[in-house]
């Protein structure tokens, strides 16, 4: 996998996540001896607060791994897969107990989080599950694959460039596939990736 695929499909999963917490994921249906009569609607910003938040980091961390360097890509990598499990790990929790993903909402409606009523799980949940373990498998994928990319010197000092050009044989560097990030960095520093 080269890493515009692995930025890519990170930002994919942590987008589809944030799509899905904007929607309604729980519909509490009062039964006829309820306090309430009206229909309790849960989106899932309120059924899993933490997915939120997961996805942004997700998706900071995909931007900034663009950039990042050899040691910190594994960093990275971890940081996304973890994000991704969290995600899924939050999604299923309001799956398996829709009762507790909306007892807050239901108790400010009714005035006790406990009420006679059926619980309608609706999709959304399912797609950010799905996201979840979309963002954990880029996240893996990052941690197998981000040892043979190059090293984007953009943001490098001048000394650690020059030591890691050291390091690295010509021959090596030739045989390496450059993909778009790297081709932009060489055209930054004046070279003709084309050659």
């Amino acid at each position: 996998m080269s890493r515009r695929t692995a930025v890519f499909a990170a930002l994919a999963g942590a987008l589809v996540a944030l799509l899905a917490v904007t929607r309604t994921w729980i519909e509490v249906v009062p039964g006829p001896q309820a306090i309430i009569q009206a229909p309790v609607v849960v989106p899932g910003a309120d059924a899993a607060t933490s997915v939120s938040a997961l996805a942004v980091v997700a998706l900071a961390a995909s931007v900034s791994l663009s950039i990042a360097g050899r040691i910190t890509r594994y960093i990275i990598g971890a940081l996304i897969l973890l994000a991704g499990v969290g995600i899924a790990g939050a999604s299923w929790g309001v799956m398996a107990s829709p009762e507790s993903a909306a007892a807050t909402l239901v108790g400010e409606a009714a005035g006790t989080a406990q009420i006679d009523a059926d619980y309608v799980v609706a999709v959304w949940p399912w797609v950010a599950m799905a996201a979840g373990v979309w963002v954990a498998l880029a996240g893996l994928a990052v941690l197998v694959a981000s040892r043979r990319w190059r090293v984007s010197r953009r943001y490098t000092t001048a000394s650690a460039t020059a030591g890691s050009a050291s390091a690295e044989p010509s021959s090596e560097a030739t045989e390496q596939p450059l993909d778009e990030i790297d081709g932009w960095d060489q055209l930054s520093r004046g070279d003709d990736p084309t050659r």
